[in-house]
């Protein structure tokens, strides 16, 4: 593997398309990289462009900044990083943060980033409770908007200036190029990811497993399953039409948001990926989304939540669990609210409305936590099994 130049002005080696050629490259679930088709799509057209001008270090963690006019870039045109703490393990933790959503119509997503980890529960290497404590990781902030997904610009007011700036998928080729460079052979991956991070997931999978072609991947959702509007199918696909990624649905799926959800696309990663196992939480009545963001109110939440998690763990039985909870909490990977935002700029985020989050210590059913059933998913697979509420 090349070794990153980090001089200001110093294109990234094309680590994405090295990582593609360690295997044949197959569509479908043959040998190879199941996800193909995406990467024949265009899914990986940003590898190489990213140029690093800043990299620090601080308690541990190392924090590289890149430059915008390579293409990495926040909501409002700001400085996009992205951080990786490494340890002694052979195992790789990815952790896609979270902050809101940003389209046309309604915005309220993070629009700035900030160098270091912040001290999530999950993240945090002193929490006894945390099951990934001493993994290496990389810590993937979140700030254009987009759920990672995006390749847009938009002038909302036209005025001839762009007002948003949707370079998530930049953003996260950037930040997997260099946890690629620091990992290149971890034993396997934990990828999970909060809110937006948690539908970022959808879009980061094919994209792991692309720059790690022979590694297990397994994935947690935290609050953000891919279940949007049913009654209002168009909507999704509005989304993605705004924000340039409509051509990122698999030609061979061509319903896969047809049903107003992006949840077929989960489904459509399972049936390829043989490898890949999927771990899902999410409150009943999530009031983040099932108010703020689709504005369809908890019990149409809790009808699509039910009905469509339940046919992918009928699929998928033994990849596909779900620990599913009574109420209107949101995400659980992070803890108090106050740590999850840390000194992020929220931006017009709606944090005084916000309902408090969950932790990985307190959000409990059946007498198990969400550390002990990541825990199970990761080392006890046979006493890992769904959790749901009645």
């Amino acid at each position: 593997m090349r070794k990153i130049n980090y001089l200001p002005g110093f294109s990234f080696a094309a680590i994405l398309a090295a990582a593609i050629l360690l295997g044949p490259a197959c569509g479908g679930s043959s040998p190879g990289n199941p996800f193909q088709e995406l990467v024949d799509q265009g899914i990986t057209q940003y590898e190489g462009q990213a140029r690093v001008t800043d990299v620090s270090f601080a308690n541990g963690v190392t924090s590289y900044t890149f430059d915008p006019a390579s293409g990495p870039m926040c909501l409002r045109g700001g400085t996009f990083r992205s951080a990786i703490r490494k340890t002694n393990s052979d195992e790789l933790f990815i952790y896609l943060n979270g902050g809101g959503a940003c389209w046309k119509e309604y915005c309220q997503a993070i629009t700035q980033t900030h160098p270091g980890i912040p001290p999530l529960q999950i993240l945090n290497p002193e929490n006894v409770t945390n099951p990934v404590r001493s993994w290496n990781v990389s810590f993937v902030p979140y700030c254009d908007g987009s759920l990672f997904a995006g390749e847009a610009e938009h002038d909302d007011d036209g005025d001839g200036k762009i007002d948003r700036y949707h370079h998530g998928l930049r953003n996260l080729t950037a930040a997997l190029e260099v946890t690629r460079e620091n990992f290149p052979a971890p034993k396997r991956i934990f990828l999970a990811g909060s809110s937006a991070g948690s539908f970022g997931t959808i879009v980061a999978t094919p994209l792991v497993r692309t720059v790690y072609p022979d590694i297990p991947i397994i994935v947690f959702e935290d609050s953000g399953t891919g279940i949007a509007k049913a009654e209002e199918p168009g909507f999704v696909a509005g989304l993605l039409e705004q924000y340039n990624a409509t051509r990122f649905i698999p030609k061979s799926c061509p319903d896969c948001v047809a049903n107003g959800h992006l949840t077929r696309l989960v489904g459509w990663a399972l049936e390829r990926d043989h490898r890949l196992k999927i771990g899902v939480f999410s409150s009943y009545r999530d009031k983040i989304y099932a108010q703020f963001f689709l504005g369809i109110g908890g019990e149409q939440f809790e009808k699509q939540l039910k009905k469509e998690t339940s046919y992918l763990n009928g699929r998928f039985p033994d990849r596909y669990k779900l620990f599913l909870i009574n109420g209107e909490m949101h995400t659980t990977l992070a803890g108090d609210v106050s740590v999850f935002l840390g000194d992020i700029d929220v931006g017009n985020f709606p944090v005084t409305e916000m309902v408090s989050l969950g932790g990985i210590d307190t959000t409990e059913l059946n007498g198990v936590t969400i550390a002990e059933w990541i825990r199970r998913m990761l080392y006890n697979e046979s006493d890992w099994v769904n959790e749901t509420a009645q």
